[in-house]
């Protein structure tokens, strides 16, 4: 099993270096200076699996920090109480996890290389990446419970504690996924599914506003109750008979195409038009011509696509607004806090956009049905044709965004007048700021889209670079969080970043995509 363990990162890490060579030989400066067939140079892939090694492991710590971070905010905001409210969404967010982020029953890269190509023992790969896994998560899951545990003067005990209801919950949620795909032959996570255990999750997790919590009595017990279950979650996956049968299944050449940049059903969709979208109303169509006509089309075929997240977080979002209310309108002593609480965490409301935006899939979808054959046409590539296309395409992107954006914007007002009692100018500016930042997400992705163009024509991630700007954007929204400063400044600063960034990405795009909006 070791051996095992020992030779899939091997490969995994092989793989990763020849990859990143690759990617260097593409970039026209640094193929300039790294000449001579880099794949030969042992210490030129000694030092790139070193930077490679350090970087991974860099990830890990710092999202799963963040992940920590978040919920210690979240407690702190909450309630007055914020040792008991968060070992309350922690245990909240660890029953959540079980079942909606699995290991086993997941499609990657390396379980086709491993496994289906290179014929590793299936069950060997899946118990060795298990434990490996496990014990991963039970450390840096220890750690950072035992330094916010010695924040908020929680004893130490119960960090222990919640790292071993993490892991058991974890082996539960295994067993539960791997027994419902051997009876249905299909994954028992559904994009509705998904969202459903989300909500439910965001629900349960603000319980302390109404003082009910998961106790450390009751938390104790689950872990005891969950570690026998367990142990028999355990024994049943080293006597898993199906692991080949499984894994030849769900680790399709196709699937590890479809999983390596999205969930594999949102590139389905997006390959796949649905029926009944072929045909389109005439009404849609009608006064409409050149690019207005072609763009109006492709948003008609792909709006099941374009607008079901947007609407499923619009929701989602109205959902939480009602709850907020209903504890102003029934807990009046708590209004005063949480219109300290939204007036101070401002900047959290630009991390919120971020991840609610829909650019990056969007313009997935406009490669994959769209881009991926006209681009095979100079006439696509013209700066006019390329600056019209755009500014009608980031038209139709700002309206989908606004979806969810117009019910926080309007929701987050609405809270602040209720909790406040009275209308200030203020609030209008916080207003504006929301749809400012909205507009600026919508631009910024659409504008890399253009400028980096990072499909290449087998429908693959060609280049790492939009992924390095996809990373610098989330640390830029993530650092905001943190970010003091007077409500007014933050307002009027955002939206003159908009307004600028906007104006110098028009000309960048109508400059250079003739360049660099191609296929390869």
């Amino acid at each position: 099993m070791f051996n095992t363990l020992k030779l899939s990162f091997q490969i995994e890490f092989c793989y990763a270096i020849n990859s990143i060579i690759y990617h260097i030989k593409k970039i026209p400066i640094l193929k300039n200076i790294f000449k001579g067939n880099l794949y030969e140079k042992s210490g030129m892939k000694k030092i790139i699996g070193l930077l490679s090694g350090v970087y991974s492991l860099c990830k890990l710590i710092l999202f799963r920090g963040a992940y920590f971070y978040i919920i210690y905010l979240l407690s702190k905001w909450i309630s007055k109480d914020s040792s008991y409210a968060f070992m309350h969404i922690y245990f909240v967010f660890c029953m959540i996890g079980m079942m909606i982020n699995t290991y086993i029953m997941s499609t990657s890269k390396k379980k086709y290389l491993c496994m289906i190509l290179l014929k590793m023992d299936a069950k060997d790969f899946v118990l060795s990446h298990y434990y490996y896994q496990s014990m991963m998560n039970f450390i840096l899951n220890s750690s950072y419970l035992l330094i916010i545990f010695h924040l908020l003067d929680i004893p130490l005990g119960m960090g222990l504690c919640l790292s071993l209801f993490s892991f058991f919950s974890k082996t539960i949620g295994e067993v539960i996924h791997i027994r419902y795909y051997q009876k249905n032959h299909a994954k028992l996570l559904t994009e509705s599914l998904y969202f459903f255990m989300i909500i439910l999750g965001l629900g349960i997790s603000f319980l302390p506003f109404f003082h009910l919590y998961f106790y450390p009595q009751v938390i104790f017990v689950m872990t005891l109750i969950f570690g026998l279950f367990a142990l028999y979650g355990i024994y049943y996956l080293h006597h898993v008979k199906d692991y080949p049968i499984i894994y030849k299944r769900l680790n399709t050449y196709q699937m590890v195409v479809n999983q390596e940049n999205e969930n594999v059903y949102t590139r389905q969709l997006m390959v796949n038009i649905q029926e009944k979208d072929v045909h389109i109303s005439e009404k849609k169509l009608k006064g409409k011509k050149g690019y207005d006509l072609f763009n109006t089309i492709f948003f008609e075929r792909h709006k099941g696509i374009l607008l079901r997240s947007a609407k499923l977080f619009a929701i989602t979002s109205g959902i939480l607004i009602f709850i907020t209310a209903i504890v102003i309108f029934e807990f009046p002593s708590y209004a005063p806090y949480i219109n300290q609480q939204l007036t101070k965490n401002l900047s959290w409301v630009i991390f919120i956009l971020y991840f609610i935006n829909r650019g990056a899939v969007i313009t997935q979808a406009m490669f994959f049905n769209c881009d991926h054959a006209m681009l095979t046409f100079n006439f696509y590539r013209e700066p006019r044709v390329i600056l019209e296309l755009f500014k009608k395409r980031l038209k139709m992107l700002i309206r989908i965004n606004l979806i969810p954006t117009l019910v926080i914007g309007i929701g987050l007002v609405f809270l602040l007048y209720l909790s406040s009692g009275k209308f200030l100018l203020d609030y209008v500016m916080i207003f504006v700021l929301i749809l400012a930042m909205s507009i600026f997400f919508s631009v910024h992705y659409l504008v890399i889209y253009y400028l980096l163009q990072p499909y290449s024509k087998e429908m693959k991630m060609k280049d790492f670079r939009y992924s390095i700007v996809q990373l610098l954007t989330y640390l830029g929204c993530y650092l905001f969080t943190g970010l003091s400063i007077n409500m007014n400044l933050f307002c009027l600063l955002g939206i003159l970043f908009m307004i600028s960034y906007i104006a110098i990405s028009l000309r960048l795009v109508y400059k250079k995509a003739p360049t660099t909006f191609k296929i390869q």
